[in-house]
């Protein structure tokens, strides 16, 4: 004798009398991708992307901050090329830009150096050492540009 297989019809009497099932499905779909995602990010893959994203946003604010710098720097030639028909309050106010904005640049440089070391940490220490070569000029091609041993 060959079993029979049971199907249910889908209508609206399945879920009229299953409605408390149903209304568990959302909730626990919800946790079970918070997870996911949770056990992702702890992963060394999720980290080196979190570091890698975190590095190239400093590297793109330091760009930014080199910008600053350049048109802080070209606005203070200009004041000074103008020397007696300017305000002196406006060269002066020029001069505290352009400081300012090497200041700022020096901080954006200081935030990359310090994720690129988190980024170069997490390779050392979450992968295998026959990837480290690769990953470094990967995500960190400045190293291989530098012609320095890796370390600390």
């Amino acid at each position: 004798m060959v079993p029979v297989l049971y199907s249910v019809p889908m209508n609206g009497d399945i879920i009229a009398n299953n409605w408390a099932l149903w209304a568990a499905v959302l909730p626990a779909s919800l946790a079970a991708w918070s997870v996911a995602a949770l056990l992702y990010r702890n992963s060394r893959h999720g980290q080196l992307r979190c570091r890698d994203r975190n590095y190239r946003l400093a590297q793109r604010e330091l760009e930014q901050a080199g910008k600053t710098v350049r048109a802080a720097a070209g606005r203070l030639e200009k004041l000074a090329a103008k020397g007696d028909r300017i305000r002196p309050r406006h060269l002066q106010e020029a001069k505290e830009a352009l400081a300012d904005a090497e200041a700022l640049q020096k901080i954006m440089d200081d935030k990359s150096q310090v994720e690129a070391n988190h980024l170069r940490k997490l390779i050392y220490e979450e992968f295998p050492p026959d990837r480290h070569a690769n990953m470094r000029a990967k995500y960190l091609p400045e190293d291989i540009r530098k012609d320095r041993p890796f370390s600390f």
